[in-house]
Protein backbone atom coordinates (compact mmCIF):
# COMPACT_ATOMS: atom_id res chain seq x y z
CA UNK A 1 0.00 0.00 0.00
CA UNK A 2 1.09 3.61 -0.52
CA UNK A 3 2.56 5.41 2.42
CA UNK A 4 0.96 8.56 3.78
CA UNK A 5 3.90 10.52 2.39
CA UNK A 6 3.37 9.02 -1.07
CA UNK A 7 -0.30 9.91 -0.99
CA UNK A 8 0.47 13.48 0.02
CA UNK A 9 3.02 13.78 -2.79
CA UNK A 10 0.48 12.47 -5.28
CA UNK A 11 -2.13 14.94 -4.06
CA UNK A 12 0.37 17.79 -4.44
CA UNK A 13 1.27 16.64 -7.95
CA UNK A 14 -2.36 16.57 -8.99
CA UNK A 15 -2.95 19.95 -7.35
CA UNK A 16 -0.10 21.33 -9.43
CA UNK A 17 -1.55 19.81 -12.58
CA UNK A 18 -4.96 21.31 -11.83
CA UNK A 19 -3.47 24.73 -11.12
CA UNK A 20 -1.49 24.53 -14.36
CA UNK A 21 -4.67 23.81 -16.32
CA UNK A 22 -6.40 26.81 -14.72
CA UNK A 23 -3.42 28.98 -15.65
CA UNK A 24 -3.45 27.67 -19.22
CA UNK A 25 -7.19 28.36 -19.57
CA UNK A 26 -6.77 31.92 -18.27
CA UNK A 27 -3.77 32.49 -20.52
CA UNK A 28 -5.78 31.23 -23.51
CA UNK A 29 -8.54 33.72 -22.68
CA UNK A 30 -5.86 36.43 -22.41
CA UNK A 31 -4.49 35.60 -25.86
CA UNK A 32 -7.96 35.50 -27.45
CA UNK A 33 -8.91 38.88 -25.97
CA UNK A 34 -5.60 40.35 -27.22
CA UNK A 35 -6.31 39.34 -30.82
CA UNK A 36 -5.85 40.48 -33.50
CA UNK A 37 -3.66 43.37 -32.26
CA UNK A 38 -2.72 46.54 -34.14
CA UNK A 39 -1.87 46.01 -37.81
CA UNK A 40 1.40 47.93 -37.49
CA UNK A 41 3.58 49.62 -34.88
CA UNK A 42 2.89 53.23 -35.80
CA UNK A 43 1.89 55.50 -32.93
CA UNK A 44 -1.45 56.42 -34.51
CA UNK A 45 -2.41 52.82 -35.21
CA UNK A 46 -1.37 51.59 -31.77
CA UNK A 47 -3.13 54.41 -29.95
CA UNK A 48 -6.33 53.92 -31.95
CA UNK A 49 -6.34 50.15 -31.40
CA UNK A 50 -5.73 50.31 -27.65
CA UNK A 51 -8.28 53.08 -27.17
CA UNK A 52 -10.92 51.25 -29.21
CA UNK A 53 -10.38 47.88 -27.46
CA UNK A 54 -9.89 49.29 -23.98
CA UNK A 55 -12.29 46.95 -22.12
CA UNK A 56 -11.15 43.74 -23.84
CA UNK A 57 -7.48 44.53 -23.28
CA UNK A 58 -7.91 45.46 -19.62
CA UNK A 59 -9.94 42.29 -19.04
CA UNK A 60 -7.21 40.26 -20.73
CA UNK A 61 -4.62 41.71 -18.36
CA UNK A 62 -6.78 40.96 -15.31
CA UNK A 63 -7.14 37.34 -16.43
CA UNK A 64 -3.43 37.09 -17.14
CA UNK A 65 -2.58 38.51 -13.71
CA UNK A 66 -4.87 36.01 -11.97
CA UNK A 67 -3.41 33.24 -14.10
CA UNK A 68 0.13 34.14 -13.04
CA UNK A 69 -0.91 33.97 -9.39
CA UNK A 70 -2.38 30.51 -9.98
CA UNK A 71 0.85 29.57 -11.76
CA UNK A 72 2.67 30.06 -8.46
CA UNK A 73 0.64 27.14 -7.05
CA UNK A 74 1.68 25.04 -10.05
CA UNK A 75 5.33 25.91 -9.44
CA UNK A 76 5.23 25.21 -5.71
CA UNK A 77 3.51 21.85 -6.14
CA UNK A 78 5.81 20.70 -8.95
CA UNK A 79 8.95 21.80 -7.10
CA UNK A 80 7.77 19.99 -3.97
CA UNK A 81 7.20 16.80 -5.94
CA UNK A 82 10.68 17.05 -7.46
CA UNK A 83 12.30 17.61 -4.07
CA UNK A 84 10.60 14.53 -2.64
CA UNK A 85 11.87 12.61 -5.66
CA UNK A 86 15.42 13.63 -4.72
CA UNK A 87 15.87 16.15 -7.55
CA UNK A 88 16.86 19.17 -5.46
CA UNK A 89 18.79 20.99 -8.20
CA UNK A 90 16.10 20.54 -10.84
CA UNK A 91 13.44 21.63 -8.36
CA UNK A 92 15.43 24.80 -7.66
CA UNK A 93 15.76 25.40 -11.40
CA UNK A 94 12.01 25.05 -11.93
CA UNK A 95 11.30 27.47 -9.08
CA UNK A 96 13.88 30.03 -10.26
CA UNK A 97 12.86 30.01 -13.92
CA UNK A 98 9.18 29.97 -12.99
CA UNK A 99 9.62 32.92 -10.64
CA UNK A 100 11.34 34.90 -13.41
CA UNK A 101 8.50 33.97 -15.79
CA UNK A 102 5.88 35.23 -13.32
CA UNK A 103 7.83 38.42 -12.60
CA UNK A 104 8.31 39.27 -16.29
CA UNK A 105 4.68 38.40 -17.00
CA UNK A 106 3.56 40.89 -14.37
CA UNK A 107 5.90 43.54 -15.81
CA UNK A 108 4.37 42.98 -19.26
CA UNK A 109 0.87 43.16 -17.76
CA UNK A 110 1.70 46.44 -16.01
CA UNK A 111 3.16 47.94 -19.20
CA UNK A 112 0.17 47.02 -21.31
CA UNK A 113 -2.29 48.22 -18.68
CA UNK A 114 -0.49 51.56 -18.63
CA UNK A 115 -0.53 51.63 -22.44
CA UNK A 116 -4.31 51.20 -22.50
CA UNK A 117 -4.69 54.07 -20.05
CA UNK A 118 -2.52 56.51 -22.02
CA UNK A 119 -3.70 55.46 -25.50
CA UNK A 120 -6.24 58.26 -25.77
CA UNK A 121 -4.11 61.00 -24.19
CA UNK A 122 -2.44 61.98 -27.43
CA UNK A 123 1.07 61.57 -26.00
CA UNK A 124 2.98 59.77 -28.79
CA UNK A 125 6.15 59.32 -26.73
CA UNK A 126 4.29 57.54 -23.92
CA UNK A 127 2.34 55.35 -26.36
CA UNK A 128 5.45 54.32 -28.30
CA UNK A 129 7.55 53.67 -25.19
CA UNK A 130 4.93 51.53 -23.47
CA UNK A 131 4.11 49.64 -26.66
CA UNK A 132 7.75 48.77 -27.23
CA UNK A 133 8.18 47.83 -23.56
CA UNK A 134 5.23 45.43 -23.42
CA UNK A 135 6.25 43.94 -26.76
CA UNK A 136 9.89 43.35 -25.79
CA UNK A 137 9.74 42.16 -22.17
CA UNK A 138 11.81 38.96 -22.54
CA UNK A 139 9.20 36.54 -21.22
CA UNK A 140 10.16 34.01 -23.88
CA UNK A 141 13.65 33.62 -22.37
CA UNK A 142 12.06 32.68 -19.04
CA UNK A 143 9.70 30.27 -20.82
CA UNK A 144 12.72 28.67 -22.50
CA UNK A 145 14.40 28.08 -19.14
CA UNK A 146 11.17 26.84 -17.56
CA UNK A 147 10.32 24.31 -20.27
CA UNK A 148 13.91 23.11 -20.33
CA UNK A 149 14.14 22.48 -16.59
CA UNK A 150 10.74 20.77 -16.48
CA UNK A 151 11.74 18.60 -19.45
CA UNK A 152 14.90 17.56 -17.59
CA UNK A 153 12.80 16.83 -14.50
CA UNK A 154 10.54 14.55 -16.52
CA UNK A 155 13.54 12.69 -17.94
CA UNK A 156 15.24 12.32 -14.54
CA UNK A 157 12.17 11.02 -12.70
CA UNK A 158 9.54 8.36 -13.37
CA UNK A 159 6.68 10.72 -12.67
CA UNK A 160 5.65 11.18 -16.32
CA UNK A 161 6.36 9.31 -19.59
CA UNK A 162 9.81 9.97 -21.01
CA UNK A 163 8.37 11.03 -24.37
CA UNK A 164 6.94 14.08 -22.65
CA UNK A 165 10.44 15.02 -21.50
CA UNK A 166 11.87 14.71 -25.02
CA UNK A 167 8.91 16.69 -26.38
CA UNK A 168 9.67 19.35 -23.78
CA UNK A 169 13.26 19.57 -25.00
CA UNK A 170 11.99 20.07 -28.54
CA UNK A 171 9.65 22.82 -27.37
CA UNK A 172 12.55 24.39 -25.48
CA UNK A 173 14.64 24.49 -28.67
CA UNK A 174 11.80 26.23 -30.52
CA UNK A 175 11.40 28.78 -27.72
CA UNK A 176 15.15 29.43 -27.64
CA UNK A 177 15.16 30.18 -31.37
CA UNK A 178 12.12 32.40 -30.90
CA UNK A 179 13.77 34.20 -27.99
CA UNK A 180 16.81 35.05 -30.10
CA UNK A 181 14.67 36.13 -33.06
CA UNK A 182 12.50 38.29 -30.79
CA UNK A 183 15.48 40.48 -30.00
CA UNK A 184 15.63 41.44 -33.69
CA UNK A 185 11.93 40.87 -34.40
CA UNK A 186 8.91 42.93 -35.32
CA UNK A 187 6.22 44.52 -33.18
CA UNK A 188 3.91 42.28 -31.21
CA UNK A 189 0.99 42.99 -33.52
CA UNK A 190 2.88 41.32 -36.39
CA UNK A 191 4.25 38.38 -34.41
CA UNK A 192 3.39 34.76 -35.09
CA UNK A 193 0.78 32.99 -32.94
CA UNK A 194 3.01 29.89 -32.96
CA UNK A 195 4.66 30.72 -29.63
CA UNK A 196 1.48 31.08 -27.53
CA UNK A 197 -0.11 28.07 -29.27
CA UNK A 198 2.93 25.89 -28.60
CA UNK A 199 3.20 27.04 -24.99
CA UNK A 200 -0.50 26.37 -24.36
CA UNK A 201 -0.36 22.93 -25.98
CA UNK A 202 2.68 21.99 -23.91
CA UNK A 203 1.07 23.21 -20.68
CA UNK A 204 -2.18 21.32 -21.31
CA UNK A 205 -0.40 18.04 -22.08
CA UNK A 206 2.01 18.44 -19.15
CA UNK A 207 -0.74 19.24 -16.63
CA UNK A 208 -3.01 16.43 -17.78
CA UNK A 209 -0.02 14.14 -17.29
CA UNK A 210 0.53 15.48 -13.77
CA UNK A 211 -3.12 14.95 -12.86
CA UNK A 212 -2.93 11.36 -14.10
CA UNK A 213 0.51 10.68 -12.59
CA UNK A 214 1.16 7.56 -10.54
CA UNK A 215 2.84 7.82 -7.12
CA UNK A 216 6.67 7.91 -7.20
CA UNK A 217 7.99 4.39 -6.82
CA UNK A 218 10.32 5.14 -3.91
CA UNK A 219 7.32 6.26 -1.82
CA UNK A 220 5.64 2.84 -1.97
CA UNK A 221 5.81 0.62 1.10
CA UNK A 222 4.85 -3.03 0.70
CA UNK A 223 3.46 -5.08 3.58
Amino acid sequence: MASRSGGADLDATRLGGGAGLVFAALYLAHVVLQSPGPVDGSVATVAAYFAEHRFELLLSEVLNGIGLLVFVIFLAALAGTLRHAGEQVVAAGVLASGAVFVALGLVSTAAETALVRVADTGDPAAVLTLFELQATVPVVFAVTALTGTIALAVLRTRLLPRWLGFAGLGVTAVFLIGAVISVFGTAEGESSPLGPALFLSWMFVLCIGLIRAAPPQHHLVHH
